[in-house]
């Protein structure tokens, strides 16, 4: 399995990856072109001196005018870029050179020309341009954008460190709150796709394949009823019950249930899954857990006793035809009726026909009932801080 590197890495990094990318390539097609500007720009400037020294020139060589082509030739070489020139007869002898010193950083292109006089061939000029000025100009442009897209690339690079760093920080805030795990991948996106996965339900009934659903059923059972309608007049009691629907509602929303009607005294939600697992098992005990503690703190905050017991019980449904699916639901309700009705005050039972008590000693600890089904003792200590941290999340929005 490959290495998942965090956010904070991966998109700084692939920010410094593309601005090489693009950098080279820039710099491969900037500098092509600086060099074929370098070696026109030398080919138009030893053209132009040539032409212009050969029109100067050219009477003086006819009439044997030494004096003349040699102050021609004095007078082109004071351009900074020439360095030489030299004029010969038409027997190749020498006749008149105008030529300064060279430093060792010139790099001398030689240009030549015949000189006609009423076409006769007179003699042949010949320079010497430097080039190494026309190559520093256009290199010196390359130079630029070097240094602009390098500071580009660092700026580019930090501002994406310092804007994913935060945000690699919140989303695995929001990762650790969600059930699940403790043990999260490098890349946050990925783990906080795994931690929702088993939270996350069909947006609606038409994207529902017809297939076999494993749900679980949870009732809880407020045994007190009877006693709290003597005790409460009409609108504390509707208050209460208020509090404990939207407490229940709020639970759900984070644990992907779904509130079904109950009866007299009982609170019915399920949470479904594709598959058998104890997995899915787990996502249901913490949420009756989560829903447990929290109303015990708003039993407390309001100075009621509410004596619940959670009962959980699971099958394989078909999610159509629809009344199969409500007709399976039923069983389910009388299924964790009658187990409510031997719990004790607290108690969170759960019926598992296809798992013993060792296999589901992986997610949380059980004692024995009877058969098929367990007390549930409590949690390993790493679930249990992330179970806290639901809780809380839970009474900051619900209290």
């Amino acid at each position: 399995m490959h290495r998942q590197y965090s956010m904070a890495k991966k998109l700084p990094a692939a920010v410094l990856v593309l601005c090489l990318i693009f950098g080279l390539l820039s710099w491969a097609l900037l500098a092509g072109n600086a060099s074929n500007l370098s070696q026109k720009t030398l080919q138009e400037k030893g053209d132009l001196t040539i032409n212009q020294l050969v029109e100067l020139i050219r009477g003086p060589l006819f009439t044997r005018d030494t004096i003349s082509i040699q102050v021609a030739l004095q007078k082109v070489t004071e351009d900074p870029v020439i360095l030489n020139a030299s004029v010969y007869d038409v027997g190749g002898q020498f006749v008149a050179q105008s030529k300064k010193n060279t430093s060792q950083t010139a790099i001398a292109s030689q240009f030549s020309r015949e000189i006609a006089v009423q076409d006769t061939q007179a003699g042949r000029l010949v320079i010497d341009v430097d080039r190494q000025p026309i190559d520093q100009r256009f290199n010196q442009v390359v130079i630029n954008w070097l240094l602009l897209w390098t500071l580009f690339t660092l700026l580019s690079t930090y501002g994406c460190h310092r804007y994913t760093e935060p945000l690699s920080r919140r989303l695995r805030q929001l990762t650790n709150r969600l059930p699940g795990s403790s043990d999260t991948l490098g890349d946050e996106v990925a783990a906080l796709e795994m931690r929702l996965q088993p939270l996350l339900s069909k947006s609606s009934e038409e994207d529902v394949a017809e297939t076999d659903y494993y749900c679980s059923l949870i009732t809880a059972t407020i045994k007190n009823r009877q006693r709290l309608e003597g005790q409460l007049n009409r609108q504390n009691l509707a208050q209460l019950f208020e509090k404990i629907d939207y407490c229940t509602l709020r639970t759900l929303e984070l644990y992907g249930g779904q509130r079904i009607e109950g009866g007299d005294g009982r609170i019915n939600f399920y949470i479904r899954s594709t598959q058998v697992s104890k997995q899915h098992l787990l996502i249901c005990l913490m949420a009756v857990y989560s829903l447990q503690q929290l109303l015990e703190r708003l039993s407390e905050e309001l100075g009621i006793d509410l004596e619940i017991c959670w009962a959980l019980s699971s099958s394989a449904l078909p999610s159509a035809p629809l009344f199969r699916h409500h007709e399976g639901l039923d069983k389910l309700k009388t299924a964790t009726a009658s187990l409510a009705s031997e719990l004790e005050t607290g108690a969170i039972a759960i019926q598992s026909s296809e798992f013993d008590i060792e296999q589901l000693s992986s997610i949380a600890r059980f004692l024995p009932f009877r058969d098929n089904c367990f007390i549930l003792q409590g949690f390993p200590e790493g679930r249990h801080l992330l179970l806290e941290k639901q809780i809380q999340h839970l009474v900051s929005i619900c209290l």
